[in-house]
C-alpha cells in the first residue's frame, strides 16, 4: 500500500447523502406551514454531502489544517457522488473505502415551512459493520499519517468505536469523541464480551476531549454510572486527591453556570466524567458553552487573579498529574434572531471541528480563545445553507 501523506488531524466517521425537504407552502392550497402526514406535499428538495464526521473534516479543511478523512461507502450511485464531492472540496478519498454489498449511508430531512425538523430519516448501516476495516486498513493509514488528533464520531458501532480509540491510543495521538446523538453517545461506555477495551483515569486516559450537548451529556453519565465506573477505586481516588467533596456545593456550582445548569445536573456531571475525560466542552445553544477541564500542575490558570474565581477545586501542592479543575461558562459569539436562522445542522461539527484545528497547531492558542472562536464559526453555519458554511474560511488568519 503507497504511504499516506501526512495529516495534523485523522477524522474517523460517517459520510452521508443528505437531502432537505423544505415544505412549500405557498404552492398548497390549505395554507398551512407544516407537510401533512399520509400524502404527498409540495417541497423545495435540496441535496448535499453531510455525515457528522464528514462536516468536521470540511471544517478543519477550511480553517487551514491538513487533514484526512476516513469512511465507508457502498458500491452505489450515493457513493460515487460521496467520492466526487468530497474531491471537489479538497478532501482525499484515499481512506474512504467501499464496502460491497452495503447501502451508502443517506440522511432525509423534512422540514416546514420555517425550515424546522418535523421528520428525519437515516440510514447509517454501512457504519455498523467495519470492525475488519479498523483493525487492518484504516489502523495502518492511521499509523501512517501520524496525526496529533484524531476526532471519532459515535456513528461507528460499539467494537469499531472502542476499536478507534485503542488504535489512536497505540498510534499516541490525542482523541477527541464527537457523541452524536443522545443514543449513540452511550456506545464510548458499552460493555462488550471478550473486549480488552478499558476507559482509563488520567494520566492514563484514552479519550483527551468531548463535545456532547446537554442531552447527550446526561445521557453519557448515565451510561457511565450503568458501567459502574463512578465506583471503582481509580475514580475514586483521583475525585478525593482534588477535594470535590468540600467543593461541590450547589452554590459553588451555581455562581459559575445557573441554577438551572445545577438543577439540571449539567455542571455535576461534567466533572464527574472528568477523570476519564479531562476536557468536556458541553454545548448549550443560545446559552453558550461550557468548559470543565482538568488543569495539570503549574497550569498559569491556577495563579491568575483573573482566573480564580474558575477555578472550582484544586490539588495537592505535591500531586504530580493533578493541579485543579476549572469551569468557565462561555457566551456565545452572537445571539441570532430566528429570522436569521437557516439551518441548525452542522454547527456542533463546525465547532468540534475548528476547535481541533486550533489544538493541532504547533503552537495553539489557549483553548478559551479558539472556543470563542469556535463559536464564531458556529454562528456562520447557523446562518448557511451549507452544513459547514465556507465563511469560516477566514478563520484561517485567527487560529
Amino acid at each position: 500500500m503507497a504511504q499516506e501523506s501526512q495529516a495534523d488531524v485523522f477524522v474517523a466517521g460517517s459520510l452521508a447523502i443528505d437531502l432537505s425537504c423544505d415544505f412549500n407552502s405557498t404552492a398548497n392550497t390549505y395554507r398551512t406551514n407544516s407537510p401533512q402526514l399520509q400524502t404527498s406535499n409540495p417541497a423545495r428538495i435540496s441535496q448535499g454531502l453531510g455525515g457528522v464526521g464528514q462536516n468536521i473534516a470540511t471544517a478543519i479543511q477550511h480553517v487551514g489544517t491538513r487533514v484526512q478523512f476516513c469512511s465507508a461507502v457502498g458500491d452505489d450511485s450515493a457513493g460515487l457522488m460521496a467520492r466526487e464531492m468530497l474531491k471537489a472540496r479538497g478532501l482525499s478519498t484515499s481512506a474512504i473505502i467501499q464496502k460491497t454489498p452495503a447501502r451508502t449511508a443517506q440522511y432525509v430531512a423534512v422540514n416546514d415551512a420555517q425550515k424546522n425538523l418535523v421528520l428525519a430519516m437515516a440510514d447509517m448501516a454501512i457504519m455498523e459493520g467495519c470492525g475488519p476495516e479498523v483493525e487492518t486498513v484504516w489502523k495502518q493509514q492511521l499509523h501512517s499519517c501520524k496525526p496529533k488528533w484524531l476526532v471519532v464520531d459515535a456513528n461507528w458501532d460499539p467494537h469499531s468505536l472502542q476499536q478507534w480509540i485503542k488504535n489512536g491510543k497505540e498510534a499516541g495521538t490525542k482523541i477527541a469523541f464527537e457523541p452524536v446523538s443522545v443514543f449513540k453517545s452511550q456506545r464510548l461506555f458499552s460493555s462488550i464480551p471478550n473486549s480488552t477495551f478499558d476507559l482509563r483515569t488520567v494520566p492514563d486516559h484514552l479519550v483527551s476531549l468531548a463535545t456532547p450537548n446537554s442531552l447527550e451529556l446526561a445521557s453519557m453519565h448515565a451510561a457511565a454510572r450503568e458501567a459502574g465506573i463512578f465506583e471503582r477505586d481509580d475514580w475514586w481516588q483521583l475525585i478525593d486527591s482534588l477535594g470535590l467533596s468540600s467543593c461541590g456545593s450547589r452554590e459553588r456550582f451555581a455562581s459559575i453556570t445557573s441554577n438551572t445548569m445545577v438543577d439540571e445536573g449539567i455542571p455535576q456531571q461534567s466533572v464527574q466524567l472528568l477523570p476519564f475525560i479531562p476536557t468536556v466542552l458541553t454545548k448549550l445553544g443560545s446559552k453558550g458553552v461550557l468548559l470543565t477541564q482538568l488543569l495539570k500542575p503549574g497550569d498559569d490558570r491556577l495563579t491568575s487573579p483573573a482566573h480564580a474565581k474558575y477555578v472550582l477545586s484544586r490539588a495537592g501542592p505535591s500531586h504530580p498529574t493533578l493541579g485543579g479543575i476549572y469551569m468557565r461558562l462561555l457566551p456565545p459569539a452572537e445571539m441570532v434572531p430566528e429570522p436569521d436562522v437557516v439551518s441548525v445542522n452542522g454547527v456542533g461539527d463546525t465547532f468540534l471541528g475548528i476547535i481541533i484545528a486550533g489544538l493541532a497547531k504547533d503552537e495553539p492558542k489557549a483553548l478559551i480563545e479558539l472556543i470563542e472562536i469556535a463559536q464564531q464559526g458556529s454562528v456562520m453555519t447557523l446562518k448557511s445553507t451549507e452544513a459547514v458554511s465556507p465563511a469560516i474560511k477566514k478563520l484561517k488568519e485567527i487560529i
